[in-house]
């Protein structure tokens, strides 16, 4: 240090500040937001901490290579979690893709938030709507699970009628978060090409807008039980987005209190998918039968959520997916908050893809699976 410059000591500071925020990055995986919150947003911010402790490790490695050191030990401990975010395998062609689905003993499983199919987009909501529905009628997949789910008893917006026509997943299960004038409903739902045999919710003390749920299902001579996950959403409005807009364009804010109020979401989205998390990862730990777990976590894999609700399992992206695992279709960029997760004691994926058609603002995750012991074919 005697002999650095003044630059160079200003840099080095500047190092040790995207260590020590790369290192609670690597802290937000294993200590809860209840306990310690603000080891989420380094979280949230893995890549970046990652990319710029990356920056200061070649650069020290050019003018004063003892110094990478510090960089590149927690660049090591983290490489492993670069995979969350990209796959460097070629992705596999339609004739593959076409004999993956057709294979024996195989589950073509599909997660979408749907973000109740655009109801509230008065002017293009049914557009939407059937755009959807078209593109869930193309998947034809086994094992549809859906968040922000919506339909309704009248026949003006139809959803449930018309995927029990389109598809062959016609065996369905269906937790509610609200109804209105007993004609309209929401919430999550799962369908299912073969037969459902027992199902229940999973029940959240703190929440009334997010709701998990679990469904077992009979598949080639054995039970398997999905979990269709949809954890606590941040709940920005329009102001709030408004903000990050600005602040991601013009670098300014109208609106000086628009920082406090969004971290102040944020911090309490972050503790309360944390209790959530805790419940449904108990719930797992005792489950008696193979897993596959989808949903929208909003959270990505550098969570506390990601990490508690994954032990023990195997992550579709990871080992059967390619190029980079964006999810999120909105503001935000490059977000995977989406997942198909399974037990690899009972499945292989062989194959995962992400679909980028932005009709919500999530982008729709499928995952062909493969049971490694069959009892029966079905």
């Amino acid at each position: 240090m005697k002999y650095m410059s003044v630059l160079q000591r200003m840099l080095f500071a500047v190092n040790i500040i995207a260590m020590l925020g790369l290192l609670l990055s690597y802290l937000a995986l294993f200590v809860s937001p209840a306990k310690l919150w603000v080891a989420a947003f380094f979280g949230l911010g893995f890549p970046l901490l990652y990319l710029s402790n990356l920056f200061f490790f070649l650069f020290w490695l050019l003018f004063r290579w003892r110094l990478a050191l510090f960089s590149g030990i927690l660049l090591a401990a983290g490489a492993v979690k670069i995979n969350d975010l990209y796959q460097w395998r070629t992705p596999p062609s339609f004739r593959e893709i076409e004999q993956a689905k057709a294979a024996d003993s195989t589950i073509h499983v599909t997660s979408y938030n749907v973000r109740l199919f655009d109801l509230y987009n008065w002017t293009r909501n049914k557009f939407t709507r059937n755009s959807i529905l078209e593109l869930l009628q193309r998947e034809n997949a086994d094992v549809m699970c859906f968040q922000e789910f919506f339909y309704e008893d009248t026949g003006k917006f139809n959803t449930l009628d018309t995927l029990l026509q389109i598809q062959p997943a016609r065996n369905y299960h269906i937790e509610h978060t609200a109804h209105v004038k007993k004609v309209n409903h929401w919430g999550i739902a799962t369908f299912s090409r073969f037969p459902i045999v027992s199902k229940g919710q999973i029940m959240f003390r703190d929440s009334s807008d997010n709701i998990s749920m679990y469904t077992d299902i009979k598949a080639y001579g054995d039970t398997f039980r999905v979990y269709n996950l949809h954890l606590e959403s941040i709940r920005f409005k329009r102001e709030d987005y408004k903000a990050i807009k600005e602040l991601a364009e013009n670098d300014t804010l109208v609106d000086s209190e628009s920082p406090r109020r969004i971290i102040e979401k944020m911090r309490r989205a972050f503790i309360r998918r944390a209790r959530q998390t805790d419940v449904i990862a108990r719930h797992i730990a005792l489950c008696p039968h193979p897993v596959i777990v989808c949903g929208d976590f909003n959270d990505t894999p550098y969570s506390y959520s990601y990490h508690q609700i994954s032990k023990g399992l195997k992550d579709a992206f990871r080992t059967a997916g390619s190029g980079l695992g964006t999810t999120y279709a909105g503001l935000i960029p490059m977000l995977r908050i989406d997942y198909i997760l399974y037990n690899p004691a009972y499945f292989d994926a062989v194959y995962f893809h992400t679909i980028r058609k932005k009709l919500s603002d999530h982008y729709p995750v499928n995952a062909i699976l493969r049971l490694k012991n069959v009892k029966q074919t079905h």
